[in-house]
């Protein structure tokens, strides 16, 4: 069996790649042209495509492989072209329908609200404290904190107008959020029950004003859990996704590889061996009561664990930013690992050169 899977130029897919290859697995990788992954060593063979001719490419490089061959997909872009193609190959994808479901996050909401969640308010005028955000920001570039604006007060409303203004058909505004980020990520068979999933807390972020997981911890919230698999049973869903919650609200649902995705391994989770396991009908179905991992384990990033710990020190958060320091010491580094050092290095490089840009 070979094992095909994308986004190998992210960090994510760097511990997920040694994991597969440890369990005997022929893993080969899928990058975009002018990218270059992280742990190509681990890599029998590495396939570049294009964002231009991207359903095309992927159609000329699945001919080879067997109908035996695994295919885990977690970029929207290859997701969407092979929902075109529909390989000859074992993968579990939610169709489009389902994914532009979750990705609205005005319709999500919709859906949520029916379900019992609790959601934002969405607001049809400017109120303070609101965030400002990309309603559908899938297929976006740029860093995540280019997708929104938090907004507190009329001066931030005003720094805020060029945004809206630039994205006014594709906007929303709802009520700011306060409390605990709470990610659920859950892999779902084909007839979308539960297989697997991981619950896990921010500890950290960076920037420290609302950016991207720095460090974050894996927790046991039956609750929230039942929420999310409601949810994305209700969308139909199939394979993986993590749904977001913050304060006990829906925020959103990502439908692709996520940056905590490491934490499964340093919580001791199988997640993708019963990925594999549910292609061949060999899974076995779950409930939101049987968390299938190990709770209260720490994953960092550096350096942007360490850049906020700074940042909050800066900012005069000196319990914070004790609190980070503990949290750094305590946890263990999302993609470096001694026996196989070069992709953190070379993820550092990456960084560097894009800050120079």
């Amino acid at each position: 069996m070979r094992i095909i899977i994308d986004s190998t130029d992210k960090r994510m897919t760097v511990p997920v790649i040694d994991y597969l290859t440890q369990a005997g697995y022929e893993v080969h990788g899928l990058c975009f042209s002018g990218d270059r992954p992280l742990n190509r060593e681990k890599l029998k063979k590495i396939h570049y495509i294009s964002r231009r001719n991207t359903v095309q490419e992927l159609s000329e490089i699945f001919i080879p492989y067997d109908p035996c061959d695994v295919l885990i997909a977690g970029n929207p872009d290859v997701i969407e072209a092979v929902n075109l193609i529909k390989p000859k190959l074992k993968y579990l994808l939610s169709t489009q329908e389902s994914v532009g479901k979750a990705v609205n996050k005005r319709e999500l909401c919709v859906i949520a609200d029916g379900l019992g969640l609790r959601v934002p308010r969405e607001y049809d005028e400017p109120c303070c404290p609101m965030i400002v955000k990309l309603n559908v920001s899938e297929n976006a570039r740029g860093k995540p904190a280019e997708r929104y604006r938090i907004i507190h007060n009329d001066s931030e409303l005003e720094a805020a107008r060029p945004f809206m203004t630039r994205n006014a058909d594709n906007l929303i505004m709802q009520e700011y959020v306060e409390g605990p980020s709470v990610g659920v990520s859950m892999l779902l068979d084909e007839e979308s029950n539960l297989v697997d999933y991981i619950v896990h807390e921010r500890l950290l972020e960076y920037p420290v004003t609302g950016g991207p997981s720095a460090a974050c911890r894996s927790i046991v919230d039956t609750p929230l859990a039942e929420q999310a698999y409601r949810l994305l049973r209700a969308l139909g869903w199939r394979g993986i996704a993590m749904v977001e919650f913050k304060g006990g609200a829906l925020i959103e649902i990502n439908p692709r590889f996520w940056g905590s995705m490491p934490l499964l391994l340093t919580a001791k989770s199988a997640f993708f061996e019963n990925y594999i396991k549910t292609l061949y009908k060999r899974h076995a179905v779950i409930t939101p009561e049987q968390a299938p991992y190990l709770p209260y384990k720490i994953m960092v990033y550096f350096p942007q664990g360490l850049l906020s710990v700074l940042s909050l020190l800066r900012l005069g958060e000196i319990r914070k930013a004790a609190s980070g320091l503990k949290i750094l010491i305590l946890g263990k580094e999302g993609i470096f690992r001694l026996s196989n050092p070069k992709p953190f290095f070379r993820y550092l490089r990456t960084l560097i050169r894009r800050d120079s840009v």
